[in-house]
């Protein structure tokens, strides 16, 4: 909470922003002339302001003894919430957007209200059936449905929207700008940007986010983790088993249905580096920010995924990106890492993982899995030649692949005939921790050139969406004859 004089403001009376330069000058002179009009609004014992923040601000500018109104012993907080909505929103001209996001905090501070109130009608009903039984059978508590949590969070989702005047459209929008473009959220509170605009951004960010973030829900039990240099990490143990994260729902992975990340973090430092913002913006992801961080409690996924029934005759529902957030073959990662891993995929032979990594090389020195689709990285032409001299020397993995995402600059391949399947895509606009790195469009030429070899190499050639109708898409010829 923040403080204003003696008193702590509540926290969701603070979401309102204070009013400032000419209107509350105008203000003070009323206060100064007229005394205040309306009292300011504690709780019971005093120590919470919880209405009246601007009123209180013109009474000690004007030096104009302030008047309060205290609240009853047993006014509920659902109650309190009530009243700062209703008093608040009738003096104010919001916009749809600063009403939206006020929906959002309101849905926030409602819900605790809402789920206590939902647990003590479970309690009475329960009481209620236990009394209807005979003899000692002891009744348990009944755990509480999914459709009862839903209709719950909907029931909190449609009063707070109702009770600032929000529609439920504007709220989701709001919910999207937070999540996809938490910056702007403040520029709508403001009132500097409309909700649509930021709203639309976010979307675009959302498209062109190359993976659904893995959305594990921190659990109450803590695990050590460690980094490649053997820092530890307190990470809070994900509820439930370890399942690989499905990506169908996602914009991104168009080659496989699944994500594995045993290994986040890199160090490659790749200005465009997809894995980076997103590991950035979801800490969940990895607690220690973008630094190599091993995950053992994640090696039991393989084991505990299955595919769903309605997909089993579908074979890119055996695939699995493993360390899509990561190079797990990078010079930083330990051996013991990799093994660790790889031992996995060895005695869960059922799934293919696709492997990908800037450094080859190490490929050359490891047992690689049987159902491996092993690839690497190539963005630049100085990895050219190395990927190349590896190739040649791998042998019995399913599938050896080469991935040109982004496609930074027009590549020279003197063979292609190691490869089995070629997958090539455009750069992204991503947000890293010193800016905007904007999208870019590889010429139709330079791809043309590509598949062109590696249709004469006898390789299969998968263009990725971004390249051919996603965001930023191809610069494609636009010529007519003179």
């Amino acid at each position: 909470m923040s403080k204003l004089g003696p008193f702590e403001v509540h926290p969701f009376a603070d979401v309102f922003p204070l009013i400032e330069g000419d209107e509350f000058d105008d203000l003070v002179r009323d206060v100064k002339a007229h005394g205040l009009r309306d009292k300011i609004v504690l709780n019971h014992d005093r120590t919470v302001l919880v209405d009246g923040r601007n009123r209180y601000r013109a009474c000690d500018a004007a030096d104009v003894e302030a008047d309060f109104e205290v609240l009853p012993k047993d006014t509920s907080e659902s109650a309190i919430l009530d009243l700062i909505v209703s008093k608040n929103i009738t003096r104010r001209q919001l916009s749809a957007g600063q009403r939206a996001f006020l929906a959002l905090e309101y849905e926030k501070a409602f819900e605790g209200e809402a789920k206590e109130a939902q647990r003590e009608s479970a309690r009475r009903a329960r009481e209620h059936t236990n009394a209807q039984v005979t003899g000692a059978l002891i009744v348990a508590d009944p755990p509480q449905s999914e459709e009862s949590e839903g209709a719950g969070e909907r029931k909190s989702r449609t009063k707070a929207a109702r009770a600032v005047g929000a529609s439920p459209r504007a709220v989701q929008r709001a919910k999207a700008v937070q999540t996809y473009a938490p910056e702007l959220v403040e520029k709508v509170r403001s009132g500097e940007m409309p909700l649509d605009l930021a709203d639309k951004e976010a979307q675009q960010r959302r498209r062109a986010m190359p993976e659904n973030a893995p959305s594990e829900k921190p659990g109450k039990v803590m695990l050590t983790l460690r980094t490649h240099d053997g820092a530890e990490v307190a990470y809070a143990r994900p509820e439930g088993k370890s399942t690989f994260n499905n990506t169908s729902d996602g914009e991104g992975i168009s080659w496989a249905q699944w994500s594995w990340n045993p290994v986040t973090g890199c160090l490659h430092g790749c200005d465009y580096c997809y894995a980076r913002e997103i590991t950035l913006r979801f800490k969940q992801v990895n607690p220690a920010g973008f630094t190599p961080l091993f995950h053992h409690e994640r090696l039991a996924a393989p084991a505990n995924t299955k595919v769903p029934e309605q997909h089993r005759d579908d074979p890119s529902w055996r695939r699995v990106f493993v360390c899509s957030m990561a190079d797990l073959y990078g010079r930083w990662v330990p051996d013991a890492w990799i093994y660790e891993v790889h031992d996995v995929m060895h005695h869960h032979a059922d799934w293919d993982y696709l492997l990908l990594t800037k450094f080859p090389a190490r490929y050359t020195k490891l047992d690689l899995p049987k159902t491996a689709w092993v690839g690497t990285s190539i963005d630049e032409q100085k990895r050219v030649r190395i990927a190349e001299d590896a190739f040649r020397k791998i042998e019995g993995v399913k599938v050896k692949w080469l991935s040109i995402e982004p496609l930074k600059e027009p590549l020279e391949f003197s063979d292609l005939s190691m490869f089995d399947w070629v997958v090539i895509g455009a750069q992204t606009e991503t947000r890293q921790e010193g800016g905007v790195v904007p999208a870019f469009s590889p010429p139709f030429e330079w791809v043309a050139r590509l598949v062109a070899q590696a249709r004469d190499a006898g390789c299969r050639v998968h263009l990725k969406p971004n390249l051919v109708n996603g965001h930023p898409g191809m610069a494609l010829p636009d010529e007519y004859p003179a």
